[in-house]
This record gives structure tokens, C-alpha cells and sequence, in this order.
């Protein structure tokens, strides 16, 4: 029986990114119904903070990318303006909102982006 070209971009998806998060990190879903053709792989990866996540679905992206994997394009206004690719990346709940590293070592954490108060990590 012959697979679709969206299964094998599927299994080529998982593939790629458990070689580089490990056997058993990725699952990957495709849409259903109307939202046919887009796809979601959920990583279980832990980010320490929202710019870490950003960093790593870039690098993810980009490997996909290189892989010459077809993210597909869709377009998110009436005008054809904006576009973005029909694959998204979720990765489990970053830990902080934002981190800083201090010149001697240690670690201040904001735990959500309403709190302005930085708490120091224990060593």
C-alpha cells in the first residue's frame, strides 16, 4: 500500500529530531479534518527559559531544513503578506521566564513575566 506524502514527511520529521533528542523524546501528530497537512512534534525536552525555547526551535527548524524535509507554507492573512511553515515544534514547559548568569557564577531566576523580582538559584 502506498503512504502519503504527508506520512512519509511525518515519519521523516521524527526521525530527525530523535536523532538529536534521543529514541522515544519525539511524538509527532498530524492535523486532521481542515488543518490537513499541518504537523506538531511534541519533544520531551525540558527548556530552562522562553529564550532557550526560541533558540531551540530555531536550531530544530534549521535541522529540519538541512534534512530537506518540506515544512510546507501557508499564509496567515487574507493578503498573502505573512508567511510561516505548517510545522510546529512544542517542547515541555520552560522552568523560569528568564534567567541571568552573574560575573561570579551563580544564577537569578524570574519565575514569570509579571514578577520583576530575580531570586537567586541555591548552588
Amino acid at each position: 500500500m502506498a503512504q502519503s506524502q504527508t506520512a512519509v514527511r511525518n515519519r521523516a520529521i521524527k526521525t530527525t529530531l530523535e536523532a538529536a533528542f534521543g529514541k522515544g523524546k519525539v511524538s509527532v501528530r498530524g492535523s486532521r479534518g481542515t488543518a490537513y497537512g499541518y504537523v506538531t512534534a511534541y519533544v520531551d525536552w525540558t527548556p530552562l527559559d522562553c529564550e532557550q525555547s526560541d533558540r531551540m526551535h530555531a536550531q530544530c527548524k534549521a535541522l529540519l531544513r538541512a534534512a530537506g524535509i518540506d515544512l510546507g507554507r501557508a499564509y496567515t492573512d487574507d493578503t498573502c503578506q505573512w508567511e510561516c511553515d505548517k510545522t510546529r515544534i512544542e517542547f515541555n514547559a520552560a522552568r523560569y521566564y528568564r534567567t541571568r548568569k552573574h560575573s561570579d557564577g551563580t544564577m537569578s531566576v524570574q519565575a514569570d513575566r509579571w514578577d520583576n523580582e530575580w531570586q537567586t538559584i541555591p548552588a
